[in-house]
């Protein structure tokens, strides 16, 4: 069974795949649901929702909790992704493959819109195609320049993804509380980002709204560049962090594909060119090498027994089990 970040190894025709990819869809549209209808004390909510009552915040809360349990809910079957960027860093380090990876995206917008859809059934006074008075619209606020806005979405998107890698795949394991660790930390990008872009951090956020209410489409482009960007640079810089990689990092990074490990006794590398890869975590790319959390948690922890597969003639770290000694049932999102 998949924990956080790993997806389903089977067939695309496979039942487990098709109720991964359900799970995906349901996720993300009852996480676009929820945090959209959210009340956030703005302007463009007050006269639908409240009332035109003067209203704290809540956008943090309810987008940082309601993802906390939607990942929760949804890590063991489909891996928890919820997230066009998550998905797009999964691809560079070899979680998922390319069409698969494809799938879970397509899958995932459209659970952004369907959620939106139902923002604008049953919020009253919303309603589709009402402009950029939607809600749920991402847009920036008033001084805030484009460059700026894709400065925001990036970095918060970069920290966001870094942290399901380090509670996913990091040394020590987090077990059930990785999912709480990333609602958390969205709760904080909400907090730090809100007042300037919204903090969208989201793909699916940022495309469902505009498709559904058509608003600020001028803008939405921008938002998903910056997330995707954002999403696959955390996944670049999670290799040498927390021992993942793509098989085409092979070249500057001491990583091998689990096909192309060392199989002689010689040390000569065999490729099996025929075998059919399979990119869920628990059976994706180890370190031949330790990794820097992985050393920097046995230096900081001196009761943790160091792993040591030297006398089965296996370099370091290739009996750990497949992806490291992170494959696991439970939760490590």
């Amino acid at each position: 069974m998949p924990g956080l970040l790993q997806t389903p190894g089977h067939a695309y025709s496979d039942t487990k795949f098709v109720v991964a990819l359900f799970a995906e869809f349901l996720g993300t549209m009852f996480f676009t649901f929820c945090g959209s209808a959210t009340p956030t004390g703005s302007s463009s909510q007050q006269g639908i929702v409240l009332g035109g009552a003067q209203q704290a915040n809540w956008a943090p809360w309810g987008n940082g909790i309601v993802l906390a349990v939607l990942v929760f809910a949804t890590a063991n079957i489909s891996g928890g992704h919820l997230n066009p960027a998550v998905t797009a860093a999964t691809l560079v380090t070899g979680h998922i493959g390319p069409l698969k990876g494809l799938m879970y995206m397509l899958v995932q917008l459209s659970g952004g819109c369907c959620g939106i859809l139902l923002v604008a059934g049953l919020v009253p006074g919303a309603r589709v195609g009402m402009g950029d008075s939607g809600i749920g619209c991402f847009h920036t606020s008033e001084g805030v320049t484009l460059g700026q806005l894709f400065g925001w979405e990036l970095i918060m998107t970069f920290i966001l993804v870094s942290v399901v890698y380090a509670v996913a795949v990091g040394e020590p394991h987090f077990g059930n509380i990785g999912p709480l660790a990333v609602g958390l930390t969205l709760f904080a990008m909400v907090f730090a980002g809100s007042t300037y872009t919204g903090t969208s951090v989201n793909p699916a956020r940022s495309f469902g709204p505009a498709a559904v209410y058509h608003c600020y489409w001028n803008q939405v482009w921008l938002y998903c560049i910056a997330e995707f960007s954002g999403g696959i640079l955390a996944g670049l810089a999670a290799g040498p962090l927390y021992g993942v990689g793509a098989p085409w990092l092979r070249i500057i990074l001491p990583w091998v594909h689990p096909q192309e490990r060392l199989q002689s006794e010689s040390g000569k590398m065999v490729i099996d060119r025929n075998a059919e890869p399979d990119l869920s975590l628990g059976d994706t790319l180890s370190p031949v090498t330790e990794t820097v959390s992985r050393q920097f948690w046995k230096r900081s922890n001196k009761k943790e027994k160091p792993t040591d597969d030297s006398q089965s003639g296996q370099p370091n770290g290739l009996l750990m089990g497949a992806g490291g000694g992170r494959a696991r049932g439970d939760h490590a999102v």
